[in-house]
């Protein structure tokens, strides 16, 4: 019982409120626990396979356990033989904490403990090949995938902690091979037994339930390996390249559908990549990079269509992939700007800002300028505008405390897009599905936007009649939004159908923001207003200083 716990904290099968009770029982003793596992577990291999008449079918007369097998239930040797492969791998476990406890490197319970752990490492290789024979998704004995998960948590193990115990080169590659082929690679259809098929047939969602452990373990046993080569430079980098790229290229080939049930698969698949990608020398990077982006790129864009469950597993690992890419290129600037338009031109907003920011201050927005004027300008495609506007105020406010004058340039090029968004959605003139959902987000933005503006106007030599040229614009805007939302507390009795008081109360900020900021300004803008839209503005302001009392 205590093993088949312990593993599953191991494995993060338990809920985190019991691990942290458990644990602390389990700790008081690790080492007479981490032995006798060991013991009950050879004994059990051993049992196993006489049952399988693989050593003659002759039951051992003695064992670590027993001293004498006809003394001991029938029960008790059905519980060794079954359980065996969770006493194994809760021995590892408890083994290696251990290990590391150990206060000394040459102390002798570190040095029991190894000689524990290199007992228990054939027979683990050898459950492990056993188990993955048998593995067959959707077919095979719940079993035959708990123990190959079991038998690969303890590996990772291994091959993650310092112990006297490596695998060599040639073993560590003959597991990597049998662990992707019979695991990851069968699942997606990819094995070379499954080979033929344009579209490989996916499996129902209730095998894939079934097999989730072992998904994870395997998962996480090829992306252990790519960040203990990255640190070591010990495992074959072409076998770990092969097992995480082939599922990627048939994803991007079309080979593989984007499905949900691939989501554990291919999102680790992304991480591994990101990790190689460090690997790689100098002239191989610029082609893998390449490659990576695309696929990123793509991945996101096909993620549109399909269940958020999908786009919660991958996009974060996909964005990774397009930071670590873009944060150490090989590629030139101009290639950058190509991705960055492509990125605004399919609304794939958060690639976009990695992007900007990645790239020295402006050139991605300056690159990207027609394609984001494009999706501001669009009044008829309202279902752009909330991550269009969004994007570009997160990029213009890191860029523009880099270089200034970029906010010149976002300004000349899509101010007018900006403002006429503004007025659009404040005085609810482009309405469609989504719009009111939308609407004060997008006038929010668009009021910080033209914040950004009006701050590098005001503190810049120079800009003095294009600051308040910017503000007369503004303002009537502002005016029109006040006069048809109203403000909190129905102060200014002028509301329309669809008016949001929110909106009145954002313009009204506005205007008192100006005023305290820049009061000769702002004089001199109200100055040139007509004489109604002055009296609302005042007003306004009066309402928001005195706190709509």
């Amino acid at each position: 019982f205590a093993a088949r716990v312990s593993m599953m904290i191991e494995v993060g099968d338990m809920n985190q409120s019991a691990v942290s009770v458990i644990n602390g029982e389990l700790e008081k003793e690790e080492v007479g626990r981490a032995v006798h596992s060991a013991a009950a577990a050879m004994d059990g291999f051993l049992l196993s396979k006489a049952h399988k008449k693989q050593s003659g079918g002759e039951l051992p007369s003695t064992g670590l356990t027993f001293a004498n097998l006809s003394d001991v239930d029938e029960l008790i040797v059905d519980e060794l033989v079954e359980n065996w492969p969770v006493l194994a791998t809760s021995s590892v476990v408890s083994i290696v904490k251990a290990i590391n406890d150990a206060p000394e490197e040459r102390s002798k319970q570190r040095e029991s403990m190894e000689l524990w752990l290199s007992k228990l490492l054939p027979i683990i290789l050898i459950g492990l090949r056993e188990a993955l024979s048998e593995f067959k998704p959707g077919q095979s004995k719940s079993s035959a995938s708990e123990a190959a998960a079991l038998f690969i948590c303890a590996l990772r193990l291994l091959v993650g902690n310092s112990t006297s115990m490596e695998l060599c080169s040639d073993e560590l590659g003959n597991i990597i091979s049998m662990v992707t082929d019979s695991v990851l690679f069968k699942l997606l259809g990819l094995s070379d037994s499954d080979s033929g098929g344009t579209h490989p047939l996916i499996l129902p969602q209730s095998v894939f339930e079934d097999c989730t452990i072992l998904m994870q373990q395997a998962c996480g046993f090829i992306e252990d390996l790519c960040n203990n080569h990255s640190d070591t430079a010990v495992t074959d980098l072409a076998l770990l390249s092969h097992s995480v790229m082939k599922p990627l290229v048939a994803l991007q080939e079309k080979q593989i559908k984007l499905h949900t049930n691939y989501s554990i698969i291919l999102s680790s698949c992304i991480r591994s990549s990101v990790i190689l990608l460090r690997c790689q020398r100098e002239g191989d990077r610029m082609q893998l990079e390449k490659a990576l982006v695309q696929l990123s790129l793509s991945t996101l864009k096909d993620m549109s269509d399909h269940p958020s469950e999908l786009s919660n597993e991958l996009k974060e690992p996909c964005l990774s992939l397009l930071r670590s890419c873009s944060s150490d290129t090989s590629l030139q600037a101009g290639g950058w700007g190509e991705i960055a338009t492509y990125s605004v031109s399919n609304e794939l907003w958060d690639a976009w800002a990695i992007v900007c920011a990645s790239l020295p201050p402006g050139i991605g927005i300056k690159s990207s300028i027609n394609a984001m004027k494009g999706a501001l300008g669009d009044l008829a495609n309202t279902s752009r505008h909330a991550g269009a506007i969004v994007a570009l105020r997160i990029a213009l406010h890191s860029a523009g405390t880099e270089d200034p004058s970029l906010v010149c340039f976002v300004l000349h090029h899509v101010g007018f897009e900006v403002l006429q968004l503004l007025r659009a959605y404040s005085l609810r003139l482009a309405p469609a599905q989504s719009f009111d959902e939308n609407r004060v987000n997008v006038c929010a933005e668009a009021v910080k936007v033209n914040m950004i503006a009006f701050q590098y106007l005001s503190t810049t030599p120079g800009e003095e009649g294009t600051s308040a040229s910017f503000l007369l614009a503004l303002f009537q805007v502002l005016v029109e939004s006040v006069s048809f939302n109203g403000l909190p507390g129905n102060l200014l009795d002028t509301r329309s159908n669809g008016a949001d008081e929110n909106i009145g109360r954002m313009c009204a900020q506005v205007f008192v923001h100006v005023v305290r900021s820049n009061p000769l300004v702002f004089k001199s803008t109200i100055s040139a207003m007509a004489a109604e839209s002055r009296t609302i503005l005042e007003n306004a302001v009066r309402a928001d200083m005195s706190g709509y009392a």
